[in-house]
């Protein structure tokens, strides 16, 4: 019982201890919001980093912070390359030949600040870092962003054109697009959205044949392709007849038809050859028949005397 009673009295402390941890946390000087990570921005264009941060309770800018800064991070965690600076009474101090490249506002009073990066182009493309120096006597609160720049839609899949298929095939159609931000893709027909991604149809008829669009949409353009579906109906066997001694029999172009065919073939002429062969010992018998019986008579007329 008594072990109990201390396992529950340190259960208390511990409490106690995190609720005090947790409130000294929400107390500290922190950032409370910036720029998603990564940012995009747009190609020729300018694109503004915003951060809100927060200092001790009863604290201002001009009593806590030493600095801000914002310039090129270079990791494990340092600011490579300062851009530009605002110090401690608001003044603002600009990178030689940065000038035009870079500006920034504040609010010192809510504690707010932006830097804005002017005509972006592919060199711009980087990881960005804010240092808001506190003192020797505070950790400087700091955050990183990666920078990158819109790459419009690219569809990458399907690399047909033009599908043909059977009535009952299995129609298949997957369309994949590249892009920054990532591209939404959809699949038209009749100018209707009727699917996304992709297209499975199990059994096809010719009234899926026609026209599909594969379109790839975002803030940094759109792109499309069309894919031509023809189905047609399975080939159906052209029936014919074969006389083969007298009987008919039907005919197709398929493997089982053609070896009937060829088997009443070989049997026809296996007959007819039969029949030839039949008819001549038959008349080779008759003419030796009829040689014999000759020679008997000319024995005969030979011997009588008149």
């Amino acid at each position: 019982m008594e072990l109990l009673n201390l396992h529950s009295v340190f259960a208390i402390i511990e409490e106690a201890s995190d609720y005090r941890s947790a409130s000294h946390q929400e107390q500290r000087p922190r950032i409370i919001s910036g720029p998603s990570h990564p940012i995009i921005g747009k190609k020729q264009g300018n694109l503004t980093f915003d951060w809100t941060f927060k200092l001790l309770p009863g604290r201002t800018w001009i009593e806590s912070v030493e600095h801000v800064a914002f310039g090129f991070w270079k990791p494990p965690g340092y600011l490579k390359t300062k851009l530009i600076v605002i110090g401690k009474n608001g003044e603002v101090m600009i990178r030689q030949n940065q000038q035009s490249k870079i500006s920034c506002a504040f609010n010192m009073s809510l504690l707010q600040v932006a830097f804005t990066v002017h005509d972006l182009g592919m060199g711009d493309e980087n990881e960005y870092g804010l240092h808001v120096e506190l003192g020797l006597a505070r950790k400087p609160l700091i955050d990183v962003v990666t920078l990158l720049l819109e790459d419009p839609p690219k569809i990458v899949r399907p690399p047909k054109r033009n599908i043909s298929l059977r009535t009952g095939d299995e129609l298949s159609l997957n369309c994949k697009a590249t892009g920054l931000p990532r591209p939404q893709v959809t699949w038209e027909r009749f100018g209707r959205v009727v699917k996304n991604h992709s297209i499975l149809l199990g059994r096809v008829n010719k009234n899926d044949s026609g026209l599909y669009l594969c379109k790839a949409k975002s803030s940094a353009g759109e792109d499309s392709m069309k894919i031509f579906v023809r189905v047609e109906d399975k080939e159906k066997p052209t029936v014919a007849t074969v006389s083969v001694s007298g009987a008919t029999i039907p005919q197709d172009k398929s493997p089982e038809w053609r070896t009937v065919i060829l088997v009443g073939s070989l049997s026809g002429l296996i007959v007819l050859v039969s029949l030839a062969v039949f008819t001549f010992y038959c008349r080779r018998c008759r003419r030796s028949r009829k040689s014999n019986a000759y020679d008997s008579l000319q024995e005969n007329t030979t011997g009588t005397t008149i």
